[in-house]
C-alpha cells in the first residue's frame, strides 16, 4: 500500500519568560504581534500571541532569568517579514527603544538570500527578522554586510 505523502507546518512557538507583561509589551511593540487570548491567573499566567488572526507564539510566565547561551535547546526564532521595509520598520523600532541588532544578508544552502536583522527579546531569546525579498540593502546603503550569519545582540 503506497504512503500518502503529508507536510508538516509549525503551529506556533512556546516560550517561558520571566514577566509575562514585558514580553507581551515587546512582542507587540516590536513583532506587531497581538495578544489573542491570556490567561492572568496565577500560578501559570500564559498569552496566544497572533499574526493576522493566527496563533504564532505563546508566552508562559514561568522562567526564573535569560536564556543560557550555548545550551542543547532553542537557538533562536525566525520570523518572515512581508518585505524589506517591514523588516525596516521593526529596525527603527529597536532603534527608538535602544536595543542593539546586528543586520546583512544572510545565505541559505538552498541558494536564496534575504535582509535580515537578528536582536534579543527580554529574556534573550534570540530573533531573527528577515525578507524574502531579494533585497542587498536594509534601509541604507552604507550599511556593510557579511555572509555570514551575524552574532545576535540586544540592549
Amino acid at each position: 500500500m503506497k504512503r500518502k505523502a503529508s507536510t508538516i507546518a509549525v503551529g506556533h512557538i512556546a516560550l517561558n519568560v520571566s514577566d509575562i507583561d514585558i514580553s507581551e509589551a515587546f512582542y507587540q511593540e516590536v513583532l506587531g504581534l497581538r495578544v489573542a487570548d491570556e490567561s492572568l491567573r496565577l500560578p501559570l499566567r500564559h498569552a496566544s500571541m497572533a499574526k493576522d488572526g493566527k496563533t504564532v507564539l505563546t508566552l508562559w510566565e514561568q522562567s526564573g532569568g535569560r536564556i543560557k547561551k550555548c545550551l542543547p535547546g532553542l537557538h533562536h526564532l525566525a520570523f518572515e517579514a512581508d518585505s524589506v521595509e517591514e523588516v525596516n520598520r521593526t529596525r527603527g523600532i529597536l532603534k527608538s527603544l535602544g536595543a542593539r541588532w546586528s543586520e546583512g544578508p544572510l545565505r541559505y544552502t538552498e541558494g536564496s538570500s534575504s535582509a535580515a536583522i537578528h536582536f534579543e527579546d527580554p529574556d534573550g531569546v534570540r530573533i531573527e527578522l528577515y525578507s524574502a525579498d531579494r533585497a542587498n540593502t536594509l534601509e541604507d546603503a552604507r550599511i556593510g554586510f557579511t555572509t555570514r550569519i551575524p552574532e545576535f545582540s540586544a540592549r
